[in-house]
């Protein structure tokens, strides 16, 4: 628009300042120049334009890369991979719920009889998560593309008897780890909260207490 606009001013002026038609012309071709002028400017600016949409666009795609369910499937996958370095043979069940941001485990407890098991089995869950809310928090570029939405917020845990049965269910929040990463709540606080949420499930019975 703007190259028209010149255009159109350059050829009304030197018309009104035209007394015979020898200097037409001259001022005709001056005024067929300006637009080449004012494209420069204009090419420039539309050039400037299109590259400021073009990294909005970017910006923009690059936000909304990943979905709440492929942030999700990230953090399966590292759960997964510390499962296994505890124990190869080992895994959880899982199972992700984005829409209501939470994510459950099913976990098959190894011998519900030896106390010393019972317990690291039913403690592995917290400080599996718990490393992950530290790996996604740590300010050491670890994680440098992440933050803590790749987290559910609620984390059930089903634990099952050797034979399948549920032996306890629990649950952890993101908020509980947060604290005490932030050193907010002591690791006794901590530990006493993840342990109130516990409840005895059919299968259940004393000797791994």
């Amino acid at each position: 628009m703007s190259a028209g606009c010149s255009a159109f001013l350059g050829g009304s002026g030197p018309a009104k300042q035209t007394d015979t038609p020898i200097q037409t012309p001259e001022h005709t071709q001056g005024a067929t120049e300006a637009p080449a002028t004012t494209s420069e400017p204009t090419e420039a600016k539309s050039t400037l334009v299109a590259t400021e949409e073009s990294k909005i666009e970017t910006e923009s795609n690059s936000e909304k890369e990943l979905s709440k369910a492929e942030k999700f499937e990230r953090f399966d996958e590292h759960m997964q991979r510390i499962y296994h370095e505890l124990d190869y043979n080992r895994s959880a069940e899982t199972e992700a719920f984005p829409e209501n941001d939470s994510y459950h485990m099913t976990i098959q407890m190894r011998d519900t009889t030896n106390r010393t098991k019972t317990v690291d089995d039913r403690l592995d869950p917290l400080w599996n998560y718990y490393v992950i809310v530290e790996d996604y928090n740590d300010d050491d570029d670890s994680y440098s593309d992440r933050d803590h939405t790749y987290i559910p917020d609620t984390v059930n845990v089903t634990f099952t008897t050797e034979d399948g049965g549920v032996f306890e269910t629990t649950h952890i929040k993101y908020i509980w780890a947060y604290k005490y990463y932030t050193d907010e709540w002591s690791l006794r606080v901590f530990m006493a909260k993840y342990g109130s949420t516990t409840e005895e499930g059919p299968a259940y019975h004393e000797k791994g207490r």
